[in-house]
């Protein structure tokens, strides 16, 4: 098994010690190709990045259904 080092940078969205996720745009003009998220509640993984439009992650613990997005 070969193990792979991940450097994450400003245009991720990781928030806590959750395991991520990486996020491939499927768009080849979009800005940002790929990224790392640790939200639980993710199921596309081939959508826009935020800064390309796409929607924020929702971050644990800010669930704006459990009035967290206060």
């Amino acid at each position: 098994m070969k193990r792979e080092v991940i450097t994450l940078d400003k245009s991720d969205r990781v928030a806590g010690d959750r395991p991520i996720h990486i996020h491939r745009a499927s768009d080849p003009s979009a800005k940002v190709k790929e990224w790392a998220c640790n939200s639980p509640y993710c199921e596309d993984l081939a959508g826009p990045h935020p800064d390309d439009g796409g929607a924020e992650p929702i971050v644990q613990g800010r669930e704006p259904w459990r009035g967290g997005g206060r």
